[in-house]
């Protein structure tokens, strides 16, 4: 009896290393199990989804431009949309003071053809010197309303009442009945100056001295003025 115990003795103690070893096999596996479960959840707990990481970076985004920065830069546009604007409506007063000094400026023609503001006698020549030079571009010329004539000079005029409002005769002294020694002056249909200086409406203006300013040609067959583009009544 006691053989067999001694007997079961021995294999236990010859079977006890092997026994040791699993055991501390199995330690070790337990330990590397244990450590990479440590792991994984570590690197869990680091891990963001790119969802909520992106929703972050757009929160970031949206927090970093501030409301104050969002308005303001409409405010800019609006305002520098607004200034140029303004500056093109200058742009437009500036063109409609333009206009408003042509206005002027015709107005100081019309004035110039009525009173004859800004000629000077030093400016003027002659009937005779008129008739006698071959003249370019527009020139002053100054003499006496003779009379009145249409179609050609051989329907002179010389004594009033005037039938003729088409033309008048201007010559270097008053009441000149000599043909060869007169100029025609044009007074076209429609213009001031026939308004102004015909003798069939104003007969009053026979014999006055007239200064008138235009191109030389020839008109009804004579040299003269055909558009005057001023005048001066005296």
């Amino acid at each position: 009896m006691w053989y067999e115990n001694r007997y079961y003795l021995c294999i236990c103690y010859l079977n006890l290393p092997q026994i040791e070893m699993k055991n501390t096999i199995i330690g070790i596996v337990l330990s590397l199990v244990f450590s990479l479960m440590l792991t994984t959840s570590c690197e869990k707990g680091y891990y963001v989804p790119e969802e909520e990481n992106k929703g972050r970076v757009d929160n970031t985004e949206n927090n970093g431009s501030s409301p104050g920065s969002e308005i303001g830069d409409p405010e800019d546009e609006d305002n520098g949309d607004d200034g140029t604007e303004d500056v093109g409506g200058g742009s437009q007063d500036g063109d409609d003071s333009t206009e408003s000094g042509d206005d002027s400026t015709q107005t100081g023609d019309d004035s110039s053809q009525e009173s004859g503001e800004g000629t000077e006698d030093e400016d003027m020549m002659t009937v005779q010197v008129f008739m006698s030079r071959t003249l370019t571009g527009q020139r002053w010329v100054v003499g006496y309303i003779v009379g009145a004539c249409s179609k050609t000079i051989n329907n002179a005029d010389f004594e009033p009442p005037f039938d003729y409002p088409q033309a008048i005769l201007l010559a270097d002294r008053p009441g000149e009945t000599d043909k060869t020694k007169v100029i025609t002056i044009g007074l076209p249909s429609g213009y001031k100056v026939r308004k102004e200086l015909n003798l069939v409406e104003h007969p009053e203006n026979y014999g006055k001295r007239l200064a008138i300013f235009g191109e030389q040609t020839t008109y009804l067959k004579v040299l003269g003025i055909k558009k005057p583009d001023a005048w001066k009544l005296y």
